[in-house]
């Protein structure tokens, strides 16, 4: 599995890529925004993080951490 990266979400606004990932962190569902097929947690056995999530269809890891960093780094204020 490949893990995403902002570029590749094309969110056009800051405020449109942080309510992505805050619908990820409550656990609701979310489409994938490159397919638009239902995402999964990746580690929903083991519990050991709700951070991270997956798209099986294209292959995609979502690791929020990472991408709210590069939201910080690419989309500032």
């Amino acid at each position: 599995m490949e893990r995403v990266l902002l570029r590749e979400l094309g969110f056009k606004t800051r405020n449109e890529a942080l309510a992505f990932l805050k619908r990820l962190w409550r656990q609701e569902k979310a489409a994938c925004p490159i397919c638009g097929n239902e995402m999964e947690q990746l580690h929903k056995k083991a519990k050991k993080s709700d951070c991270d999530w997956q798209c099986k269809n294209c292959n995609k890891t979502y690791k929020t951490m990472y991408l709210l960093d590069e939201i910080n780094e690419q989309m500032p204020e």
